[in-house]
């Protein structure tokens, strides 16, 4: 059984052909962070969120938890689904400064489904991108045990 790396509360992939795997598919994903419990959060973009989540952490005085992710194929797809978020919460008058907004998780994770309704991107969730990253996996494993 493979041991499965936790950052910020979530699991994450852990053995390099993972790694790999994701760095093939080239996801990126737009994210919702901030303080344990809520308020403010920063909404951001990001290809390597684990590391983008490691920075965030050494400028911040209370420890992070990501709120969303929305896995995404690509860096322009999570570039138009961040601006369509962020547009969104500027007409709601919620940002306080840069990317930092003053919502609720809730309201973030709200934020980021119409942004990818009204924009027609398809994402995925935390959970189902670690799934199709080891589900590729597995197929390639299965693959190379028939050829041999």
């Amino acid at each position: 059984m493979q041991k499965t790396e936790i950052v910020c509360g979530l699991p994450w992939l852990s053995s390099k052909p993972e790694r790999a795997i994701f760095d093939e598919l080239q996801y990126a994903c737009v994210y919702a962070v901030g303080p344990t419990g809520g308020r403010p959060l920063r909404i951001g973009w990001a290809r390597q969120l684990k590391d983008r989540m490691q920075a965030l952490q050494l400028g911040s005085w209370k420890e992070l938890q990501i709120h969303h992710i929305a896995w995404v194929a690509g860096d322009m797809l999570a570039i138009r689904l961040f601006n369509e978020a962020t547009a969104t919460l500027d007409k709601a008058k919620r940002r306080l400064a840069n990317d930092w907004f003053d919502i609720t998780p809730e309201f973030a994770v709200q934020a980021i489904r119409l942004a990818a309704e009204k924009s027609g991107v398809s994402t995925l969730s935390h959970g189902e991108m670690l799934e199709k990253v080891r589900g590729i996996r597995r197929k390639r494993i299965e693959a190379a045990i028939r050829a041999s």
